[in-house]
């Protein structure tokens, strides 16, 4: 339990976890306040690149306590009773540049925040304004990181594969999983440090910008990701389920990338999570085995809009319009395909996995689900982590607009990531991982 040292009366604060994982409810309580009165909860973050904020406003109780796990926050960055709303509705703060997201690469730094209780139901002008002189109740400070104890990682450098290794400390092998992410390049750790928690071996894999890894994007390597695959299927950490194979993971072009691979490396890819993807082959060519592949869709750049909800960023979605001969022949694929589309995603089309599941569907296929997720944008991340609707591309120089409305983007992360675990442990592990399963 961490108590904070008081700066006004003996208000204090209570954390039961002052040391968390991203995707761990924490329980706060506020006590010795004044009763029935008004109060603010912030929650903020400093990073080297900029500074995020959150707030509630809440009323205390007869005693002079309140707890977001029973409070309901009438005004703020979030409203409604949540013990997580601070954490999932953080915003940039206003002095900052614009296009800013939260982020973690590197699985083993913790992000630390500070939580502080003021008097009153303090704007977000007055928070964020550096001239506001409000004397708090109390404040606390708390970490939250990607990586559990319990979960070690293992830098990956074998022929020309970079990345990390994430599995858990107790078991020497589990089912294999590789983790992609799309054109913003470098290493990105945290969400494979956060599954591998759940029972599997998550190859983080880079694949430019990274290392000795080219420092920019020509084309997909497709030879490049099967030695990866092969990699994880002879790897002593991995444990191969009944069916065999491997399970993939990829958002945006890595959405891209591990459908082209279900549909080349046969029955070496068990299991697909595609996370707003696009239907075909587009931007950047796939190359595989020395030969171009076909169907490639010219990107229209002349299709390109601002977004209305936000000029400062710009609208990709009319952009790719393939035929159905130009879309990616998924069922081809051997793989168990679950496709999350979410509705108010500005760069890629939302229709996207509609038809690729209705390209299986038709093939007679039943492994196949489609969840569509509305006020839900881009950049789907693992559970209560804050939503980014506009977001500079260092890759392309621009700003993308992502899209999301916090409260139902952070819903879709909860929903999805909890249907990714299920069906990783359903098609990669064996009878005994269905405790596992059981635990969701």
């Amino acid at each position: 339990m961490l108590t904070s040292s008081p700066s006004v009366a003996m208000a204090t604060i209570s954390i039961d976890k002052p040391r968390s994982l991203v995707d761990e409810r924490i329980s706060i309580r506020v006590e010795n306040l004044p009763s029935n009165a008004p109060v603010t909860l912030r929650l903020n973050i400093k990073e080297s690149y900029g500074s995020f904020s959150a707030f509630g406003h809440y009323m205390s109780d007869s005693s002079g306590c309140l707890s977001p796990d029973s409070s309901s926050s009438l005004g703020g960055t979030y409203t409604g009773v949540d013990s997580m709303g601070l954490f999932w509705s953080l915003l940039q703060d206003p002095a900052e540049k614009s296009g800013l997201r939260l982020l973690r690469r590197e699985a083993e730094i913790p992000l630390r925040y500070q939580l502080t209780a003021l008097p009153g139901h303090v704007t977000w002008e007055q928070l964020t304004n550096p001239e506001t002189e409000i004397k708090p109740f109390c404040s606390a400070n708390l970490e939250r990181t990607y990586l559990a104890d319990s979960v070690e990682r293992i830098p990956v450098r074998v022929g020309r594969l970079r990345g990390a290794l994430f599995k858990p400390r107790s078991q020497r092998s589990c089912p294999p999983v590789i983790d992609l992410f799309g054109t913003g390049g470098g290493l990105m750790e945290h969400r494979s440090a956060l599954l591998a928690k759940e029972g599997f071996s998550v190859l983080a894999l880079a694949y430019f910008n990274y290392e000795d890894l080219p420092d920019t994007i020509v084309e997909y390597d497709m030879d490049y990701f099967e030695e990866a695959v092969d990699f994880m299927l002879a790897c002593p950490y991995s444990r191969l389920g009944p069916k065999g194979g491997v399970g993939l993971i990829g958002v945006s072009a890595g959405a891209d990338i591990v459908a082209n691979a279900a549909i080349l490396f046969g029955d070496k890819i068990r299991a697909v999570a595609w996370l707003n993807g696009t239907p075909c082959r587009n931007f950047y060519q796939a190359r595989y085995q020395g030969r171009l592949l076909p169907a490639q869709v010219i990107f229209n750049a002349s299709k390109i809009k601002q977004a209305a909800p936000n000029p400062l960023g710009i609208d990709l979605r009319e952009c790719v319009q393939p035929t159905r001969d130009q879309e990616l022949p998924v069922e081809q694929a051997s793989a168990r395909f679950l496709f999350f589309s979410c509705l108010d995603d500005y760069s890629v089309s939302p229709e996207a996995g509609a038809r690729l599941a209705d390209r299986l569907v038709r093939a007679g296929r039943t492994d196949v689900e489609r969840i569509a997720y509305p006020d839900a944008g881009h950049l789907l991340e693992p559970p209560i982590s804050p939503c980014t609707a506009l977001c500079y591309h260092g890759l392309l120089k621009v700003y993308m607009y992502y899209g999301g409305k916090p409260e139902w983007h952070h819903r879709a992360q909860v929903d999805s990531w909890a249907r990714m675990i299920r069906m990783f442990h359903e098609e990669l592990g064996w009878r005994d991982d269905g405790r596992q399963v059981a635990k969701l």
